[in-house]
This record gives C-alpha cells, structure tokens and sequence, in this order.
C-alpha cells in the first residue's frame, strides 16, 4: 500500500540486484544430465504481492512492479487500473514479446517497454523517490539525460522529463555560445581565486565545485594542469575512458583558436595520442560549441564568466 513507504511499495533486494552479507544465492543446472552442481539448491517456490505489473524491457528482461511505483507514468494506465472501470481485461503479451522469466499463470498483467532494462531501472529510482522523497533519493548524471529522457516520454513520466529538460537548460544557460573565451580570462580567473578553469582539447572546463571530490585529491590539477592545454596529463592519469562521461558538466566553452595555437601543451611538450583525442571527441563532439561560434562576433559578456 502507499501508506507503507518504499519498503512495501518496492522489491528491492531480490528485483534490483542488490545483495548484502545475508544474501543466499541459489544455483542449479538447467540441464542436470549435461551438468552436475554440487550442492545445488533451487529457489523455492514463492508468490509475488497481487498489484504486480510484469514489465518487460527491449532488451527482454522482466520486471515485476507493483502498481503504485507505475502510477505516475500516464502511458501506462490501462496496466496500472487493469481489472478496473474501463480497463477490465487484464493485458497480456505475446511469447515473442515477454521475457521467458515472466510468469504467465497469476493473472497480473503484462506490459511490454521500449526501454532497455538498466534505465529502466533508473526510472524506477526515480519514481520511488518522487514518490517517497523521505526514504529515497534520486541523481541524475549528465551522461543519462538523453536516454531518461527518452525513457519519459516513451512511459508519459512528466515529472522526469522535466527534470531532464532543467538539466538540459542549465548546460546552456552556462556555456558561452556566442563567443570564444580568451586564455586572458582564463588565467584571471585561476589567479583570483575561488575558481578553477582548466584547458582539454581546446574546451574550457569549470571544475571548481568538482576539486574536492577529484580522486587524484585536489592538489595535482591545480600545480600541474593550470593554463596549459593538459589533454597530456589527462590521458596520462586517465586510463579508463568512464572520466568523458562527466566533461560535459565542467564544460563552460571553447578557448580561442588564436589562443589555442600558441597555448603550451602539458607533460613538458608532450602531447595526447592521436587515439586518445580521437575518442576524447567521440564523447564530446555532440555537445562541444566550436563549430557554432562565428568568426567575428560582437563583443559580448557571457552571464557565465
């Protein structure tokens, strides 16, 4: 009931993949005669709450929902009111269209998503805790706008696609987009204090809210990569490529080409590999400004800096 909070409105542990030092794991062989599992065990029969909706994701997966969680998802109402008024025949889907995990003989419906399962997930991070926003809350990171984004309107999640939508208005509220940034602003800014711009291929990164979280510790960025172009150092540093998903939310705009030609590049002239640009510009390309900025703009002062 939605007077239980997340605990009864939720399955969280045995749905969401999360485990504890409780968790018991169950393992058996599908074909026993092909393979012998000592000690196997099987899950023992169980029954799911009643107000489950067997959803199952574009990618097959299954996911048993109570209704409530679905409730604010107007696309889905004919699931989450089945049995009820007007939607009295009970949904259910085809065998090539439901996951083969899904019961099919307990008389819930069944609703077919066009969402793959890991933001389906992430959508129902979402709902639990736009709908108990005391028990649970909610991040969204930059590098899943696009597909929550897609996700709410695919499910009519008003809420999430608004959300989506402010964080899309803030990126470019922030970037300057009607003018190059000079490396004069830049160096002002870093030697004023209180604020901290880097250079990476070009893009003008604001990482002065970031610093303290940085996993290197605060200090290296700014007595190594300040007012040089530290894609060098960046690569150096950054084996894995899991760091271009989070540029996007530093990004404040492109440093000036005249600037950009004579800036030094960091490791003490070294320069990033040519395969390491390459994919630095596959995660940044669709969202950078450069190709947008005129030539000869007018003069003008971005809110931003």
């Amino acid at each position: 009931s939605s007077n239980g909070g997340v605990a009864a409105a939720t399955m969280d542990n045995p749905y969401r993949g999360r485990v504890s030092d409780f968790t018991e794991f169950y393992v058996a062989a599908s074909d026993p005669a092909a393979l012998d599992v000592e000690g196997a065990r099987r899950l023992p029969e169980g029954k799911l709450p009643e107000d489950v909706i067997h959803v199952t994701t574009s990618d097959m997966e299954w996911f048993p929902v109570r209704r409530v969680l679905l409730a604010p998802c107007i696309k889905l109402t004919k699931y989450v009111q089945a049995g009820r008024g007007k939607y009295k025949e009970i949904p259910t889907l085809p065998d090539d269209e439901r996951s083969e995990d899904a019961p099919t003989d307990d008389g819930c419906p069944h609703c077919r998503v066009h969402i793959d399962c890991c933001t389906f997930d992430r959508v129902l991070l979402f709902i639990t805790s736009l709908l108990y926003p005391d028990e649970s809350t909610f991040a969204l990171d930059l590098s899943e706008v696009n597909a929550l984004s897609d996700a709410a309107d695919a499910l009519g999640l008003q809420p999430l696609s608004d959300l989506c939508s402010s964080q899309r208005s803030s990126f470019h509220s922030r970037v300057r987009r009607d003018r190059y940034i000079r490396l004069a602003e830049v160096r002002d800014r870093n030697d004023r204090g209180g604020e901290l711009l880097i250079v990476l291929d070009g893009m003008v990164l604001d990482i002065t809210r970031w610093i303290d979280e940085h996993p290197g510790g605060p200090s290296i960025i700014p007595t190594q990569a300040l007012n040089i172009e530290c894609a060098g150092f960046f690569e150096m540093y950054h084996v894995s490529r899991q760091a271009f998903l989070y540029l996007k939310s530093f990004y404040v705009g492109e440093l000036s080409p005249e600037d950009r030609a004579k800036l030094r590049s960091s490791a003490e002239g070294a320069r990033a590999s040519e395969a390491f640009l390459v994919s630095l510009r596959g995660h940044t390309d669709e969202w950078r400004v450069r190709d947008k900025i005129a030539e000869h703009p007018e003069e003008k002062v971005h809110k931003s800096l």
